[in-house]
């Protein structure tokens, strides 16, 4: 792994179990961290839909969703995320934490009347835990209490440059080219809280680069619409600030998206998702934090138009969705997978000018152990705005 885990991953997990400080799931800690999908409130509400929107919709999984667009606009995602461990193993933390990130921010530019330029940014991997073992040790003769915190700050994102482009009346396509890039700071401090001695600590600085491009299509039906997207990367390189720190590569996946949406009546949607993602690719760099391997999403959902509130329709949405998880947490296969029931509503403004949608997510994350296992709990908020 980049970080410089100390002595590797069973230090890791005895970590984890000793005392798990509120900072970020459990999740973060192991190989390349917690991944994160740029999907915006509408989509997560449905159960985590990426592509299969009939009209132009922002996304940064699919390239070819913003067709149609008739003005320039700009959407936001903010998400806030809470973690509960399981807690059934003694010295389990059961804190609740949370956090908030911004998953997705895009902006968007019609030129003409059959082509759209975008640019956009997207989280990737979350790498933000932390974590406190205390013990007490033998110095000079004498026992003293010692707290030692491991400290993780950092993740992954991508930015795009996209083009979306209506090929025939039907048929939409698009490409985007994505930079990745982030930082980690890895560190980790001794401190002796009877006092009498100081601490000490140490720490690392990565950075990282990595350039990927994508590809999707849309077919917009008279009443279903089927969309799919290939995104597909290089090495990810991370380089230490130390020169003294060998520079690390990993191979970043390639991702399968497909999504299709159906009219079942005039005020009804239903949706439907799969991901495939080929994380097995960076198994060998990360064989001594446990390894990687290939992961699957499915989500499903219903969307129902036939609200309104204050004169305005407000579509109310329900979704489910099932979700591996790529790293594994130590030796011995050890892999996390995700289930969660989702829900939330949309409100169209000004005409079209302006749309907010909001979701909520209830879940668990399973790994067939405690230090793997916890609830959580995600809203995400939308705001979208187009220059009319």
């Amino acid at each position: 792994m980049i970080r410089l885990r100390i002595p590797g991953s069973a230090l890791l997990l005895a970590a984890l179990a000793a005392t798990p400080a509120g900072a970020q799931s459990l999740l973060s800690a192991y190989s390349l961290g917690y991944p994160l999908e740029p999907i915006d409130a509408r989509g997560r509400a449905l159960g985590g839909i990426a592509a299969g929107f009939q009209g132009p919709h922002f996304s940064l999984v699919n390239p070819a969703a913003l067709s149609g667009l008739p003005v320039a606009g700009v959407s936001v995602t903010l998400q806030s995320d809470a973690f509960t461990p399981d807690g059934s193993t003694d010295g389990v933390s059961t804190e609740t934490v949370t956090t908030a990130r911004f998953p997705a921010i895009q902006a968007a530019f019609p030129v003409g009347s059959r082509f759209v330029a975008s640019v956009g940014y997207a989280a990737v991997l979350d790498q933000s835990w932390e974590s406190v073992i205390e013990d007490s040790i033998d110095i000079a003769g004498q026992r003293r209490f010692v707290q030692d915190r491991f400290v993780s700050r950092g993740g992954l994102s991508r930015f795009r440059a996209g083009a979306a482009y209506i090929l025939v009346p039907r048929l939409d396509v698009g490409v985007g080219l994505d930079l990745y890039t982030g930082a980690l700071r890895d560190s980790v401090s001794r401190e002796f809280p009877d006092g009498g001695l100081f601490p000490a600590a140490t720490g690392t600085d990565y950075e990282y680069k990595g350039l990927g491009v994508s590809v999707g299509a849309r077919y917009r039906g008279p009443a279903v619409t089927v969309a799919a997207a290939v995104t597909a990367a290089g090495d990810l390189t991370a380089t230490a600030a130390d020169s003294a720190v060998e520079a690390r590569s990993y191979a970043l996946p390639l991702k399968l998206d497909a999504g299709a949406t159906a009219r079942v009546s005039q005020n009804a949607l239903v949706a439907a998702s799969f991901r495939w993602s080929g994380w097995s690719a960076a198994s060998e760099a990360l064989s001594q934090a446990g390894g990687a391997r290939d992961v699957m999403h499915a989500s499903g959902g219903l969307e129902y138009e036939g609200l309104g509130l204050a004169g305005r329709p407000l579509p109310v949405r329900v979704g489910v969705r099932w979700t591996q998880l790529p790293f594994a947490a130590g030796e011995g296969d050890r892999f996390s997978e995700e289930r969660a029931f989702t829900g939330g509503f949309g409100l169209v403004l000004g005409g079209g000018a302006a749309a907010a949608d909001l979701s909520a997510e209830a879940g668990t994350r399973d790994g067939g152990d405690p230090l793997l296992s916890e609830n959580f709990w995600r809203v995400s908020l939308s705001l979208s705005l187009l220059g009319r």
